[in-house]
């Protein structure tokens, strides 16, 4: 088998499609995960709350990287339900320009980590956080192109690991046993349980901070990657600690509340969040149920104001006078009993998924490990 050795640059084409930022407008985001785990839905962003003058729309299809988090493989395909949203300035985008290159073949070689390595070690700069990969150093990388046949064959092949269906979750049954435990109490507001309290700092044009921000629908916090202080339009960051409730006022409606693990203590959010400390007899482990009750969300998208699905907030002082059920001494500690239960549980089935994700990567060694 005839494998070429190609610039990066024979086979994608950079392309620049900037939008001047309005402070009226509301803006879908999109980003690229490091250790190229995929494109991702990045939220919306206000042109209020950012100091870029323009941002990038990228398409279906387009491979997008930021220079800054191109050195840990935040290299990635935009997946067809994220297209026609924006990135920062600090994104490159490119398409496929080669009629020889299989894009399902790119996408399989673009997620092989030895491939996005070479391509990453092109970054340049003195601090490993500030590196930056310039879209001239990517496009002089190299890649291994078979003849377009056995790119489709590789695909197909690297396509059938990847379709290997995930196992049913246990974890369901649980949750809906402790959303009935959630329902038994009288209704009391949240401001019995939770105080607001918010550390906030002055933000520093020279510091890097570890962003955080929050899934809807009570999957959790996720780190949104590092930033720097001259990114941000706020003159002000909230940090947030272990233990405490964060709420997205900007998506809370769609259950963008959580309980910050430890992981994430002293991680950094904008404005557009809020933290609350638990008061004593109120804990974590009820309050961590509520964030994963789709009633409480129902509830909170009541309370929120605005006009548009995207510009609805819920307030703070909307969130402490929310009456919720207060369960029982009794129905409180079978709810951190099942919660227990469900933290085993789920541990377990992320255990059983990290195995079944890793056979792609291991057929992608096999299948692709040859061609370089």
């Amino acid at each position: 088998m005839a494998v070429r050795m190609v610039r990066v640059g024979d086979v994608l084409h950079q392309v620049r499609r900037t939008t001047p930022v309005s402070a009226t407008e509301t803006y879908p985001m999109v980003g690229a995960r490091n250790f190229a785990r995929g494109s991702f839905d990045a939220g919306s962003l206000r042109g209020t709350e950012t100091k870029y003058r323009e941002l990038k729309l990228v398409k279906a299809g387009d491979l997008i990287y930021p220079k800054l988090g191109a050195w840990e493989g935040a290299f990635s395909f935009v997946d067809p339900d994220l297209g026609d949203r924006y990135t920062s300035p600090e994104y490159c985008a490119f398409t496929i320009c080669s009629t020889e290159a299989d894009p399902a073949y790119l996408r399989h070689l673009f997620a092989w980590e030895p491939f996005w390595r070479s391509l990453a070690a092109r970054s340049t700069g003195t601090n490993v956080r500030r590196r930056r990969l310039q879209p001239g150093a990517f496009l002089d990388g190299r890649l291994p192109l078979p003849d377009l046949p056995e790119q489709q064959h590789i695909a197909a092949r690297l396509n059938h690991v990847a379709n290997i269906r995930a196992f049913p979750s246990a974890t369901a049954q649980l949750d809906r046993s402790i959303h009935a435990l959630l329902r038994d109490g009288a209704d009391r507001p949240l401001a019995a349980a939770l105080d607001l309290e918010l550390d906030e700092f002055p933000v520093d044009h020279d510091a890097v901070y570890a962003r955080a921000g929050v899934l809807g629908f009570g999957r959790g916090l996720f780190a949104h990657g590092p930033m720097r202080g001259s990114e941000t339009k706020y003159a002000k960051l909230r940090r947030i600690h272990t233990g405490q409730l964060v709420m997205s006022r900007l998506k809370a409606f769609e259950g963008a509340v959580a309980v910050a693990p430890s992981a994430f203590d002293g991680a950094v959010v904008s404005q557009e969040f809020v933290t609350f400390t638990l008061k004593a007899p109120a804990d974590s482990d009820w309050v961590d149920a509520l964030c994963r009750w789709p009633a409480f969300w129902e509830a909170l998208r009541a309370t929120s104001t605005g006009i548009g699905a995207r510009r609805e907030r819920v307030g703070a002082d909307a969130l402490l006078t929310l009456e919720v059920p207060y369960p029982g001494d009794a129905a409180r500690r079978r709810i951190s009993a099942l919660q227990r239960s469900r933290l085993r549980v789920a541990s377990l089935e992320e255990a059983r998924e990290r195995l079944r994700t890793a056979v792609l990567p291991a057929a992608r060694n096999e299948t692709l490990g040859h061609l370089t």
